[in-house]
């Protein structure tokens, strides 16, 4: 199997078919069609479904695949790494980050970071944990910065460096029926009857964050719970009477208006850590670790404030 080999077959996938990754790769279709069927033939079983609407991969193609994109980006790692040394500006870089650090660190990082190197590459993937770590361990991201659950992590597969502690609370909508409540009449019983709307489903097992701060109250976990990306949670937070657990830095931020705080709540959600994440058996190139230092000095001073190219 050649680079270029396993070039084309993330390519054909990746741009949708042959003709797409001819183009991407400056070569003629015929030339990457001998590339599929030489490599079909080295790994001696079909890697390609081949029908009138494009091409899909067979359950061998997408085994290859992934092991395809490790390999294709640790060689482009690679050449990244030679040319940022010798002082160049190019190459890229690639993260994956939960939308609590977008909200709070990544414009400021990114405008520390364009201090330094201006043409190389951002690539960001925004998500939680589920979605993020599968990308870090086959090699597509080169670092993440999310905040882990209990038991999320294994020991040792990743480095991780703590960047940054924050409360949680419970949150409403402003004018939410809750608030016009007394203080004693919102218990926690009241409060699971409530739909709530969450990041993450509340797992009884091994009990996570959300499942312990019901077990600590005394109550069973809501039966209506809405599982759902951040930015829909906060619509639906704005338009409904749901309840839902934010970090308190994300209170009075741009993109949580309309959102606060329920008073002496009876709930108590745990911190959450922010942890930068990175591959214990893969060094970061200049620019990967220098993204890397911005992410951990603005998250970790959480002041918005961005400090000249060092």
């Amino acid at each position: 199997m050649t680079l270029q080999q396993l070039q084309a077959l993330a390519l054909v996938v990746d741009q949708g078919g042959i003709r797409a990754a001819a183009r991407a790769m400056h070569l003629s279709p015929a030339a990457v069609t001998k590339a599929m069927r030489t490599l079909e033939d080295e790994a001696g079983v079909p890697l390609l479904l081949r029908g009138s609407r494009g091409v899909a991969l067979t359950p061998a193609g997408e085994r290859l695949l992934a092991r395809a994109r490790v390999v294709t980006r640790q060689v482009a790692l690679a050449r990244d790494d030679l040319q940022q040394a010798a002082g160049a500006d190019a190459g890229s870089v690639r993260l994956g980050i939960t939308p609590f650090a977008t909200l709070t660190a990544l414009g400021e990082a990114f405008a520390w970071f364009r201090q330094r190197y201006r043409q190389v590459e951002v690539h960001t993937i925004e998500g939680l944990m589920a979605r993020v770590l599968p990308r870090l361990r086959d090699g597509t991201l080169d670092l993440a910065v999310v905040a882990p659950d209990v038991g999320e992590l294994r020991d040792g597969e990743f480095h991780c460096q703590p960047i940054r502690r924050a409360s949680q609370h419970v949150v409403l909508r402003e004018g939410h029926p809750l608030l016009a409540l007394p203080a004693t009449e919102r218990t926690a019983e009241r409060l699971v009857e409530q739909e709530w709307v969450l990041t993450a489903a509340v797992r009884h097992e091994d009990p996570p964050r959300l499942a312990a701060m019901f077990a600590a109250a005394g109550v069973a976990p809501p039966r209506r719970v809405l599982v759902c990306e951040t930015l829909a949670a906060m619509t639906l937070l704005r338009h409904s009477d749901a309840l839902s657990i934010f970090p308190a830095p994300l209170l009075g931020h741009p993109e949580t208006r309309g959102i606060v705080a329920l008073p002496a709540s009876p709930l108590h959600p745990g911190d959450i850590e922010l942890t930068l994440l990175t591959r214990p058996d893969v060094p970061l190139t200049p620019a990967a670790a220098y993204f890397a230092h911005c992410l951990a000095e603005v998250a970790g001073r959480g002041d918005g404030q961005v400090r000249p190219a060092g």
